[in-house]
């Protein structure tokens, strides 16, 4: 009888263990996971105010002026496109679905690659972005 009430115990313990254990866990990931979308969230920010401020720039020095932008696009970032010729949308996945950050300018876009996109190939990792203002509009695209 003293055998199996041991055996009982150790499983109540080992229960009562991962009663516990179990939802931490789950709490740590899910923490992580939003953690690592506000990460992902900050640099997309970054990466769309420093477009649109080497807009600005090159727009308001004058024409044919340009400026090199190397940017860090993080993996989850799908696409990078202009709309309207007046909006840079970034396009990205997150734990919640498929999102886009939206940065506004004044001045008129225009986008290198095909569809509106600044890229035919856009691809997580170093990119170089050039802006090169045409007088009457901005032109966005990348180097490579």
């Amino acid at each position: 009888m003293k055998l199996g009430q041991g055996a009982f115990e150790y499983i109540l313990v080992v229960g009562i263990a991962m009663l516990l254990i179990v939802p931490g866990v789950i709490l740590f990931y899910n923490y992580s996971l939003k953690s690592n979308d506000e990460v992902m969230r900050s640099q997309i920010n970054m990466i769309g105010n420093d477009i649109i401020d080497a807009v600005e720039k090159v727009y308001y020095i004058g024409e044919y002026s340009w400026q090199s932008l190397k940017i860090d696009i993080p993996n989850k970032v799908t696409n990078i496109y202009i709309l309207d010729n007046s909006e840079l949308v970034i396009e990205y996945n997150s734990y919640s679905g498929v999102s886009e950050a939206v940065f506004f300018s004044d001045i008129n876009i225009v986008p290198g690659g095909n569809a509106g996109s600044i890229s035919n190939s856009m691809h997580p990792g170093l990119n170089i972005i050039k802006v090169v203002s045409m007088g009457s509009y901005v032109l966005i695209n990348e180097t490579r």
